[in-house]
């Protein structure tokens, strides 16, 4: 596993491949975050980000991300599953 740099292609690799968000990484730096993409039901997004919210984390729809990207790039890297 390996860490790289948040891109417009490694987000559409990611949903390519079934990933559905991106959350951040428990005790992530938050000025240097490390991303990790889930499989999470569409349904199931918003209650995940209420819980992640709870324990300082922060998580997005690939989707989303996707359509925010070139006006407002991540921040930090993301953890690529094997």
């Amino acid at each position: 596993m390996g860490l790289e740099n948040i891109t417009k292609q490694r987000l559409l690799d990611a949903q390519n491949h079934g990933y559905t968000a991106i959350i951040t990484k428990q005790d992530s730096n938050p000025l240097d975050p490390i991303w990790i993409f889930e499989k999470v039901k569409e349904a199931e997004l918003k209650h995940l980000s209420k819980k992640l919210n709870a324990t300082y984390q922060l998580g997005y729809s690939i989707s989303e991300a996707l359509k925010t990207i070139d006006d407002y790039a991540f921040i930090g890297k993301v953890s690529l599953p094997d």
